[in-house]
């Protein structure tokens, strides 16, 4: 974070003034040759230890060019190299990510819950209540021999290759898990449950590909298969350098009117430090010139170009630079039509910059709104802010406070959140998260392993501690869930990285392959019979806990529903005069609904005295007697349903039936 050198510079408290000592004073006698010559060796000395500082130390690169160039050029300067940093930084950590892809890597994660005998007791009280049968007994029973619950995962990936290993376990041992297999280069995948079938159930989904896609769509999947065979034929290392420091050398050599503030103070949560401080106000012009020169580097960019135009072959290369130059010309137009505004400010910059000519922070502001992030260090004093601001108020903040100590920090990071969609009157206006650390370290920095103990307080939750420990074999993070006073038991995950990897393709010749194209054929009693479920199930429920009695009744009613094809026999709905779904259709005429027998079109229109007349009865006009329809409960006989529904279910259904009834014909009623 921050080096030697710059506690060094600290230390000795220098103002940047370069000067030369131990030369002797000359007379007036002494001019001429012999000056001309102390001059030069004096210049040599300079220049000589000048340059040899310059090319060993970042703080004199710094001073020089921070008193000998201008503002823009100081400034120019500072962007590019720390551009240069990230960029050389980025590809390194690309670079280590390729090589580990070639290689293979193989992450391992294991979560467990202990619960305590606390939350056994809730438990138990929350399904059985205080008192319970015995057959509620052997579930108590359960409940309390379990001591842990666990869920792990092994996931392994090499060049477009990739596979997993999901299981959950039971007091340290494997319950049942599932395995995937995923061959992305030429799309095969595969799926087992181990403890059902050993046999891989395999998926070709390249036919659907080459059926359903072409085309561009067709370029970004095989782009992305190559993507995932080699990385470095769509984006290499070096390339990836050169784009950062291509966009980032555009805004450098953009900035104009920098002002700049030497030895400026910056306030850091509780610290004060100073830094050079790049200043510039931009206006609306501003703005959209350098959104025109990003646009013109983005027009010359090959890198960009090609992976566009030829390897995703989403745009030809003469459309991409057509609609940027068209683009770039639009902005152009509008520059020298005094579109955009040059005479005020849309937002202002503050760059920090250190002793040494790296970039701490920035603060970007306009009025009463900003954004504000900067890190600095004071002796042994480490701060840390980002700050997000509207109308002069905090709607986010995060500020780091910690002390290093032999490369291990103590400290805390508050993070605080304007309280937005609070509708009590009784909640604070902001939210304040906290995390205290202690002794924390990097053990190792490449797979992210350290220790340390971390305290948690979160509004309206118990505060509670995190412990962290990691030595080369990897990392454990465990806790205590406490809720409400309760003690619900330890959570704890252990995680470890290995840069290797070794994935075998399933045979499909030994795999049960799926048609997509006729899954709807599919019988999964192909793959695993009714037997094999119910085997399954009952390892299963006697590795839970049951006996072997009852883990067998349950096993064959889980398989049996399993294998159910829920067929109905339309038989069963045949609607003839004897059966319970005749919808009192007339038996001499199927669809009559009433109509006169002389008329099988008579709606009861009266041709005499009414054309519309929808008087059903000569009597009164709105009867609704031609409609009515009988319902008879007793009609309805629960062997009839058995197979579909309880027998409670069935009188619900009758009762429905008889409600909507009695509604019906009341309606009717009033409506005459």
């Amino acid at each position: 974070m921050f080096n030697k050198d710059q506690n060094d510079f600290e230390n000795q408290q220098m103002n940047g003034d370069l000067s030369v000592s131990g030369v002797e004073t000359i007379t007036k006698k002494s001019k001429g040759k012999k000056a001309a010559l102390i001059g030069g060796i004096t210049a040599a000395v300079v220049v000589g230890g000048g340059a040899a500082a310059y090319g060993l130390s970042d703080t004199v690169k710094n001073q020089v060019k921070l008193r000998l160039s201008s503002p823009e050029k100081y400034y120019a300067w500072v962007t590019e190299n720390n551009s240069q940093t990230i960029g050389e930084s980025v590809s390194e950590y690309y670079k280590k990510t390729l090589d580990r892809l070639e290689g293979g890597q193989t992450s391992d994660l294991d979560v467990s819950f202990a619960p305590s005998s606390e939350a056994k007791e809730k438990l138990i009280d929350s399904i059985f209540g205080s008192s319970y049968n015995a057959d509620d007994q052997k579930l108590v029973d359960i409940i309390n021999d379990n001591e842990s619950f666990g869920l792990s995962a092994e996931y392994s990936s090499k060049k477009g290759k990739m596979s997993a290993d999901v299981a959950m376990s039971l007091n340290g041992d494997r319950l049942v898990g599932a395995d995937v297999i995923m061959d992305n280069a030429d799309m095969d995948y595969f799926f087992r449950v181990p403890e059902l079938k050993d046999q891989w159930i395999g998926v070709e989904a390249k036919s659907v590909e080459e059926e359903l896609v072409s085309g561009s769509s067709a370029k970004i999947i095989e782009a992305y298969k190559d993507i995932l065979e080699d990385p470095t034929e769509f984006l290499s290392p070096e390339e990836l350098e050169t784009e950062v420091n291509r966009y980032a050398k555009v805004w450098g050599d953009f900035a104009k009117d920098v002002e700049i503030e030497k030895k400026e103070d910056v306030d850091i949560c509780d610290i004060t430090v100073n830094y050079t401080v790049a200043s510039m106000d931009l206006t609306e012009e501003d703005l959209a010139k350098l959104g025109m020169e990003m646009l013109k580097e983005l027009r010359d960019d090959k890198i960009i170009k090609d992976i566009l135009s030829d390897k995703l072959d989403v745009v030809g290369e003469d459309e991409f630079e057509d609609e940027l130059k068209e683009e770039i010309d639009r902005i152009k137009d509008d520059i020298k039509d005094d579109y955009y505004d040059d005479d005020e400010t849309v937002i202002s910059v503050d760059t920090y910059i250190d002793f040494t000519g790296t970039i701490r922070g920035f603060k970007l502001y306009n009025d009463d709104d900003y954004i504000f992030a900067a890190i600095g260090k004071d002796g042994d004093d480490i701060r840390g802010e980002v700050t997000f601001a509207e109308d002069g108020e905090d709607k986010f903040s995060a500020k780091l406070s910690a002390v290093e100590d032999h490369k291990k920090f103590s400290g805390d990071l508050e993070l605080t959140f304007e309280n937005s969609y609070s509708y009590d009157d009784e909640d604070d206006d902001e939210i304040v998260v906290s995390v205290v650390f202690e002794d924390f370290e990097i053990v190792d920095e490449e797979k992210g392993y350290f220790n340390g103990d971390l305290t948690v307080t979160i509004p309206k939750v118990s505060p509670f501690t995190i412990n962290c420990s990691a030595d080369k074999d990897g990392q454990n993070i465990s806790c205590d869930i406490n809720v409400g006073g309760t003690n619900y038991g330890r959570l704890s995950v252990d995680y470890s990285v290995e840069y290797k990897a070794d994935i075998d393709i399933p045979d499909k010749d030994d795999a049960f392959m799926i048609d997509i194209q006729n899954a709807e054929d599919l019988d999964i009693e192909d793959y695993a019979s009714k037997d094999d479920v119910e085997d399954f199930v009952k390892d299963i429920l006697v590795k839970v806990g049951f006996d072997d009695k009852d883990a067998a009744k349950y096993a064959e009613e889980i398989a049996e529903g399993a294998f159910d094809d829920f067929d109905l026999d339309l038989d069963e709905f045949d609607l003839d005069d004897d059966d319970d779904y005749d919808f009192d259709f007339d038996d001499d005429d199927d669809y009559d609904f009433g109509f006169d027998d002389d008329d099988d079109y008579d709606f009861g229109f009266d041709d005499d005295d009414d054309d519309y007349d929808f008087d059903f009865d000569d009597d009164k006009e709105y009867t609704t007697s031609a409609y009515e329809f009988s319902f008879d409960p007793d009609s309805f006989k629960y062997e009839d349903y058995k197979n579909y529904m309880t027998e409670e279910e069935f009188n619900d259904m009758v009762d429905e039936l008889k409600k909507y009834y009695d509604e019906y014909n009341n309606s009717q009623k009033k409506a005459s």
